[in-house]
This record gives structure tokens, sequence and C-alpha cells, in this order.
């Protein structure tokens, strides 16, 4: 005896449906957007900091290893000191000859390039004797050169401002951390500590 034919029933979406489907896509898309920006954002200025105080620690080290100074500067063209504009990227590298000139040139040795930093955030230097605020130079000891003996500041902030910037204290013996809110007003501190608020 022949099986009864069975009758498949199609099953799919309405137009309804879809609709209301795409619209609450939309919603949630509008919702998370602002959030995802602001992790991409925080993501990028923790990066970039700590990209310079990994290569501030190398240019200590290489002084010390080396016996003699290394320069560490902002530098838009990978060979020379032109700019304090840290965010147009910098170069690290021996000053073979000790003369501490900011240039390569002679023996010196380039050790580090960095490109510019992406996202158009600032990287900005204070401090540090209010000279040569594009250049960090370090004796054989680690100390810092040129400085009129005085510690400095690099902040980095993007485009929300010193809320949420980030920044690193470097002092006259050449050792940097990342800097911290010792007042308590949600404002990071500079190299003068409680008494000196960072600023972009």
């Amino acid at each position: 005896m022949p099986k009864p034919w069975n009758k498949t029933v199609q099953k799919g979406f309405t137009l309804i449906e879809l609709l209301i489907t795409v619209s609450l896509i939309a919603i949630l898309a509008g919702l998370v957007a602002p959030g995802f920006s602001s992790f991409i954002q925080d993501n990028r200025l923790t990066s970039q900091i700590n990209t310079l105080i990994g290569v501030i620690h190398m240019a200590r080290g290489e002084a010390a290893n080396r016996r003699g100074i290394v320069t560490l500067c902002a530098s838009d063209n990978g060979s020379n000191c032109n700019t304090t504009n840290w965010e147009a990227g910098w170069i690290l590298f021996t000053d073979s000859n000790n003369g501490g000139n900011a240039v390569i040139d002679g023996d010196d040795q380039l050790l580090h390039y960095q490109e510019p930093l992406i996202g158009g955030n600032n990287l900005r230097a204070s401090g540090f004797g209010g000279t040569n605020l594009g250049r960090l130079q370090f004796a054989s000891t680690g100390f810092l050169l040129d400085t009129d003996s005085s510690a400095g500041t690099f902040t980095l902030c993007d485009d929300r401002g010193v809320s949420e910037a980030r920044a690193i204290v470097v002092n006259i013996s050449g050792v940097s951390r990342l800097a911290v809110d010792e007042d308590g007003d949600n404002t990071l501190n500079n190299h003068q500590g409680a008494t000196g608020e960072i600023s972009c």
C-alpha cells in the first residue's frame, strides 16, 4: 500500500519579523558603539604610553651598557632631533663622541625608531629644566643630562582631554614610572607630585 504524501510546511520570517529584528540590531549597535569607541581609545593610549616607557628603560640600559651618552628624542624624519612634538615619532641613538649634539653622525648608531603615533593623540614633555623638551640624554651612569637637575613628565592625550590622559614621570636619575593621582582629585600628578597636575 503506498505511503501517504507528507506535506512539508515551509518556515521563514515574515516581513514584520524581519523589520523588528533589524530595528533591534540597529538600536543595540547604537547603544554599544560609544562604549566600544572608548574601549579602543583606552587601549590605544595604554599601548602608546607603554611603548614610550619601554624605550625610556631601553635608553637608560643602553647608556649604562655602552658606557656613553645615549639620546632619545622626538623626530619626524628618523635621522635627527627636530621637534618637541613627540607624537611625530622618536629615535634612540648612541652619541659616540659624547658631544650630546642630538644628531646621528660619525659612529653614532640608531638603536630604535618609532613611527608617528596613530589616533591623533598628542604627546608632550614638561619639566626637565624647561630646556630641550624634544630630547632626553642619558649618561653612562643612567642619569639624565642637560635637565638642570629637574625631573620631567611625558603626557599623552587624546581628544577626551586630561581626564583620560596617561603620563610618565622621569626623575633625574633616569628612572621612569607611570604617573598616578596622588591627591585624589581624579587627575594624574606630574613630576612635582601632589602640587602639580598634568595638562593636555
